[in-house]
């Protein structure tokens, strides 16, 4: 069985690259700092990190956060689009998630553009909470 953060991840980036507007881009798990032109565009998910509190000592609420990146080139609009963009991250992942009876919604959203060379590079992320209550981890029975 999958962890519970994996599925998060899992069915964020299907909702994104099933949907035609980021269907060409780049999907990956990890990717460095620098990334060439060719692989642009490109959209990531990760979850780096989770809040936690006891509710008793069977219940713990999980506060996740999973961040939606996307770099993307374009020109002096570039902020634009990853505005335009931003609305689709929103609607899909959201609809998504709650779609499986999880509480999900926008915390943060972040734009920042620089020159590379002539072009100009637009980097977009949005952070989401998932809150969700689980039993604390043990670990399995072992012979």
């Amino acid at each position: 069985m999958a962890h519970y953060r994996s599925v998060y991840r899992a069915q964020a980036m299907a909702a994104l690259t099933g949907h035609t507007r980021f269907a060409a881009f780049t999907a990956s798990k990890v990717w460095s700092g620098a990334i060439d032109a060719e692989s642009l565009p490109v959209l990531g998910v990760l979850t780096p990190q989770e809040g936690f509190r006891m509710e008793s000592f069977t219940t713990s609420e999980r506060k996740t956060l999973m961040q939606i990146a996307i770099r993307r080139a374009g020109g002096d609009d570039v902020e634009d689009i990853l505005d335009e963009d931003s609305t689709f991250v929103e609607a899909l992942v959201t609809g998504a998630l709650r779609q499986q009876n999880q509480f999900c919604f926008l915390r943060e959203t972040s734009i920042v553009s620089n020159a590379d060379g002539a072009r100009i590079i637009g980097t977009l992320v949005m952070g989401f909470e998932i809150t969700s209550l689980r039993a604390p981890a043990m670990l399995p029975d072992t012979p």
